[in-house]
């Protein structure tokens, strides 16, 4: 009886003493399941350390010196009227029979003479108003109307340069020819007879004799 009590104690003794593996892996807390959790954190603190190591990389990226913006240049416009007079706009004078003004249209002779006043805002509101007419009339007119007129003259260009000039040139060949032809024939004709009619009456010689009244 001795012998399975004591059997009894050792067995329940073996039982409520804890492995020593267990106890060890426990107490360092290396089971499988927290080592794994812990390689997630790990993963995800590097994670986040590079994430932000790339956004303060962008940040100072995007902290940039602003570019400077370059002059845009000349326009279309501008380059293509740079030989353009703005200031004398009639150099060949083609139209000086309409550059009048106001001394050219309206006079007060010495004899008549209005008030100071009047005339100067006569000559104020005729030069301004004749000015100010042209500019707003010629806004809306001149761009359709340098259009029609570029085209008519491009059309008698190219009719004159393929048409008209060829035909002239023809003209001109044949009337050499015919040029050539007379000249021949009058050499060969009249000049001899011209030359001999000269010769004779070459020979006249005339004197002027005043004669002396009594």
């Amino acid at each position: 009886m001795s012998d399975s009590k004591s059997g009894s104690k050792d067995n329940l003794n073996e039982s409520n003493m804890p492995l020593i593996s267990d106890d060890g892996a426990e107490k360092a807390g290396e089971t499988p399941e927290k080592e794994v959790i812990e390689m997630e954190l790990e993963e995800k603190k590097d994670d986040s350390t590079e994430k932000g190591k790339d956004g303060k990389k962008k940040k100072e990226k995007k902290m940039k010196v602003p570019k400077v913006k370059a002059d845009p240049g000349p326009s279309c416009i501008d380059t293509l009227s740079t030989g353009l007079d703005m200031t004398m706009r009639d150099n060949r004078g083609i139209n000086r029979e309409i550059d009048l003004d106001f001394d050219d249209v309206l006079a007060e002779p010495s004899s008549a003479h209005g008030f100071d006043p009047i005339w100067r805002l006569s000559f104020v509101l005729f030069s301004q108003t004749k000015l100010w007419i042209y500019r707003i009339i010629s806004a809306i007119v001149a761009v359709p109307l340098s259009i029609i007129w570029a085209v008519i003259f491009s059309l008698l260009s190219v009719v004159y340069v393929w048409i008209v000039r060829p035909i002239l040139r023809i003209v001109e060949l044949f009337l050499a020819v015919f040029k050539r032809l007379w000249v021949s024939l009058l050499q060969a004709t009249l000049e001899p007879l011209c030359d001999a009619t000269g010769a004779v009456f070459g020979r006249v010689r005339v004197s002027n004799n005043l004669v002396q009244s009594a």
